[in-house]
């Protein structure tokens, strides 16, 4: 892995008090420079940032060379099996030296700028013909280009770009699935900035960049969000951000700290006992290479463990209690077997080794699978509403229960049936590894579980009687 940044050899000023700049090249954390020939005044150079300032008049031009140069650099590097410095170095200045063979020299140069000071009058006006037709070519063409989505990128939009690509790979212990939501966030953050003409740079995070995001994501006819996905996309915007502020020395506009992370209510929907005793049921039904999401599916309804850590099955039995460290979390879970002996009997089954299939194909076959059982006992026939909001705009969609149901849906299944059942909550977060209420409450709501609850636990008391 190579690196480039510009830098000014701030010792080596000419009589003029100007420094030569170089582009640092980095190769296995040793770090060499190359010259570029481009000289400056050091206080019009951002050390930090690797470029001119933007406030004097050449910057442009000097940026633009700068970042030509690395380009250049980054190229003959990413050609070669080995980019040592010194070959990367002589490869680079021999490109140079052959541009520069093919430029005019200046003598011609001056020989063009003597031979218009001569030139007739009518000569000029073929001149500006000959040019006019050009740049109405050249007008033309670029009006082509921009139809097509193609235009030219400022050096702040490239290096926007540049480190929106390397960000994923600032992760030390880098996750599959992180880096996967991430280059999916990453492209649709720049077809957002395509699609709707929104130069991406660092200081057009404002009021009004958030609008325009929210509207493409949230109403865009590609897209067609809701908040809680909205609300993702955003905090992992601020996130790079903050990466590009904190640890890349970059000026960001500081707009982006207000911007929102909306969420949503999520209704998670769950199979009571009696649906999950059918399903168990339903195993004997099913063709073979169907059983074993039947399987999983009862599997987390009966121990309330994330997917993630029934695929990764690092897990002991001791004492009759399935104990492991959760995946996210870090925490400690710890399953009695006596909850249900169904625990250990798909334990022993697939030999306590249940990483069968992904994710994304448990959720397609398990709809399937809830689909048909349903229609086979008439049952969950009628719509479930579901609430959903975009801003604070109120949608309702109307799904069948075997469409909701994921592998999210085991642990809310587990949390709500012990609650019912009468078990603390320091029982419950004991199993599931965690030390918060707050993550029991995300399953459990204080609505129709607690009311079951409170009821049954006031008919099982003598002393009380209900009033009606």
């Amino acid at each position: 892995m190579f690196t480039t940044k510009a830098y000014l050899q701030s010792n080596q000023l000419n009589k003029d008090g100007l420094a030569p700049i170089y582009i640092r090249y980095t190769f296995k954390r040793k770090a060499n420079g190359i010259r570029t020939g481009l000289i400056i005044h050091p206080e019009l150079f951002d050390s930090k940032k690797g470029i001119a300032k933007p406030n004097f008049q050449n910057s442009n031009s000097i940026n633009n060379a700068i970042r030509t140069a690395q380009s250049m650099i980054e190229e003959i590097a990413a050609s070669l099996a080995v980019p040592e410095f010194q070959v990367v170095k002589q490869k680079y200045f021999n490109r140079i030296e052959k541009l520069n063979t093919t430029a005019p020299t200046n003598n011609e140069r001056l020989s063009i700028a003597e031979n218009y000071d001569y030139l007739s009058a009518q000569q000029t006006q073929e001149l500006i013909a000959k040019h006019t037709k050009i740049l109405n070519d050249l007008a033309a063409k670029q009006r082509g280009y921009n139809a097509d989505g193609v235009k030219a990128e400022s050096y702040y939009e490239m290096e926007f770009k540049r480190l929106l690509q390397e960000y994923p790979k600032k992760f030390i212990t880098p996750n599959k699935n992180t880096i996967k939501q991430l280059k999916t966030w990453a492209k649709t953050l720049m077809e957002f900035g395509i699609e709707t003409n929104t130069p991406l740079r660092f200081d057009v995070f404002d009021y009004n960049f958030y609008n325009a995001y929210a509207k493409y994501l949230l109403y865009s006819p590609k897209h067609n969000y809701y908040n809680n996905n909205f609300g993702n996309h955003v905090k992992k915007l601020k996130g790079f951000l903050r990466w590009c502020e904190n640890e890349q020395n970059i000026s960001v506009n500081p707009g982006y700290k207000k911007f929102k992370v909306l969420k949503e209510e999520k209704e998670i929907v769950y199979l009571s006992s009696e649906e999950l005793n059918l399903l168990w049921e339903y195993r004997t039904s099913v063709k073979p290479e169907f059983v074993k999401y039947i399987d999983i599916c009862v599997f987390q309804n009966l121990t309330g463990l994330r997917y993630s850590d029934v695929k990764r099955s690092l897990w002991k039995v001791e004492n009759g209690i399935l104990q492991g460290i959760t995946k996210k979390t870090k925490g400690n879970y710890n399953i009695p077997l006596l909850l249900d002996k169904r625990i250990e009997t798909i334990l022993k089954f697939y030999k306590y080794k249940l990483n069968l299939v992904s994710e994304v194909k448990f959720n397609k076959y398990i709809k399937l699978i809830l689909k048909d059982l349903f229609e086979k006992h008439k049952i969950n026939q009628l719509k479930i509403a579901i609430r959903k909001e975009k801003l604070a705009e109120e949608f309702v969609e109307y799904y069948h229960k075997w469409e909701l149901i994921t592998s999210h849906s085991g642990r809310r299944g587990f949390c709500t049936r012990l609650w019912q059942a009468g078990y603390t909550e320091r029982d419950i977060l004991l199993m599931l590894g965690s030390t918060t209420s707050e993550i029991l409450r995300k399953y459990v709501k204080n609505s129709t579980e607690d009311l079951l609850r409170k009821v049954r636990e006031k008919i099982s008391s003598p002393a009380q009687t209900l009033i009606i």
